[in-house]
């Protein structure tokens, strides 16, 4: 297997992982702030990449040369996306969540291509508009929430750019290394907003599923996901695992309506169609 193809797997992979996470998500929400949560899921994944790097004896040391990459990514993808990604979910439901910020390896390949990192075809281009409709479309729909649609437009944006700053980084550092800051970098720039957040909106009761759920964000969907992303687009480059990012909404879909019993309406559908659409005329040939 090349090393394209396996970007293209990984891609799949965390994209799928991140399907499923916006069902744990909006279960999780309804007890633990958003903010709070964002600040637990990056201190678990901090300490579990930690631990993955020891066990496997690899330096968990960061190098001076990357603090700065790490830094955007922390703040930009890590705090502000994955906050803006939760209270979005939390407003505008799970399979919305997960359709609308598959727009953001779109973005993703537009910066790639006007900083001159890979050349992007005018099927891309062409793919990035019609995608966009598809994001207009879901903000059209009779059931949308406008305030969580702008919420989760910020993610895709914010996301898309953490996509094209990690892929650069890990071409040549270790993704799990590099995840693993960032995510510290994430944690700790939210803490100084977890007192004002909890005493607005208090955490409810702490169950095993909660637990369960907490861990899933924080193991799974950020330190195992994470990591997948960078490598994916560092190897498969941004369209193509902008492509596998589109794993995404379909899982997301099947479990909101499964098991939170989520409405997928005319809008949702049209949007749906529009962004695959993209997705399918964007694909190198």
């Amino acid at each position: 297997m090349s090393d394209v193809q396996r970007g293209f797997v990984a891609g799949v992979l965390a994209s799928a992982i991140w399907g499923g996470m916006y069902v744990v998500s909006k279960v999780v929400l309804e007890v633990i702030p958003p903010i709070t949560l964002v600040a637990i899921r990056m201190a678990i994944a901090f300490v579990a990449m930690l631990l993955y790097l020891r066990l496997l004896g690899r330096d968990w040391r960061l190098p001076r040369v990357l603090w700065g990459r790490v830094l955007a990514m922390g703040l930009v993808g890590y705090a502000l996306s994955i906050t803006a990604q939760f209270i979005g979910t939390a407003l505008a439901g799970a399979a919305l969540g997960s359709l609308i910020t598959t727009a953001s390896p779109l973005v993703t390949v537009a910066l790639a291509s006007l900083l001159g990192l890979e050349r992007v075809t005018a099927r891309a281009w062409m793919g990035l508009g019609i995608a966009l409709l598809g994001v207009w479309a879901l903000s059209g729909s009779g059931e949308a929430n406008l305030p969580g649609i702008l919420w989760l437009l910020l993610a895709a944006l914010t996301w898309g750019i953490l996509g094209l700053i990690g892929g650069q980084t890990v071409r040549r550092y270790d993704p799990a290394l590099v995840s693993a800051w960032a995510s510290l970098v994430g944690g700790l720039a939210l803490l100084p907003l977890v007192p004002g957040e909890l005493a607005r909106q208090p955490v409810g009761e702490i169950t095993a599923g909660i637990v369960a759920g907490v861990l899933y964000l924080g193991i799974v969907s950020t330190a195992v996901a994470f990591t997948l992303w960078v490598y994916a687009v560092a190897r498969a480059g941004s369209v193509l695992s902008g492509i596998a990012f589109f794993a995404q909404p379909a899982v997301g879909a099947l479990l909101g309506w499964a098991l939170l019993g989520e409405s997928l309406g005319l809008g949702f559908a049209l949007g749906a169609g529009l962004l695959i659409a993209g997705a399918l005329v964007a694909r190198p040939k």
